[in-house]
């Protein structure tokens, strides 16, 4: 007969799993209005709005461009990996335009876009009429780009989105 010790089993390397709880603050729309940048943020998607809205990549690539190009800086700092930019501060507050309900993503789509309340929410506040003619005249501008990405990232999600195969002969 075997003996056995007395001491539990460990578990195969790897297979522990711990839970890792991070707590954040909650966003209210008070501080949505007392920062600049994300309204600013939602004045770009109020120009893309006669587009249906724009993709997040698209806006990322958007907003890079007008920093870049146009010389308009949202305030934003922008991380370039193989000559796609990326910014952990523009999804942050995508993420809390989200949360707070003044966008929205297109559930067909996927595309973000302004909701009835963000509207609602800059033509009460107020913004800047004139800063936004700058904007939306380098969003026409760039809007050819934009199109050709948008079009990328639908194509993309075409062919990788799962429906009834074809036989191939």
């Amino acid at each position: 007969m075997a003996k056995t010790s007395g001491r539990k089993k460990e578990p195969v390397g790897g297979t522990k799993k711990e839970l890792v709880i991070v707590a954040r603050p909650a966003i209210t729309p008070q501080q949505v209005e007392r920062d600049e940048r994300k309204r600013k943020l939602m004045l770009v998607l109020k120009a893309m709005d006669d587009q249906g809205g724009i993709y997040e990549r698209s806006l990322v690539n958007l907003v890079y461009w007008l920093k870049t190009e146009k010389g308009i800086d949202l305030g934003y700092n922008f991380l370039t990996v193989g000559g796609v930019p990326s910014s952990k501060e523009l999804h942050e507050d995508i993420v809390a335009l989200l949360y707070v309900g003044f966008a929205e993503t297109n559930p067909r789509t996927r595309k973000l876009r302004l909701t009835n309340e963000g509207k609602e929410f800059l033509e009460k506040k107020g913004y800047d009429k004139e800063f936004y003619e700058k904007l939306k005249a380098a969003v026409d501008e760039l809007r050819p780009k934009i199109a050709a990405l948008d079009a990328q990232i639908e194509l993309t999600t075409l062919l990788t989105r799962p429906g009834p195969r074809r036989r191939r002969f």
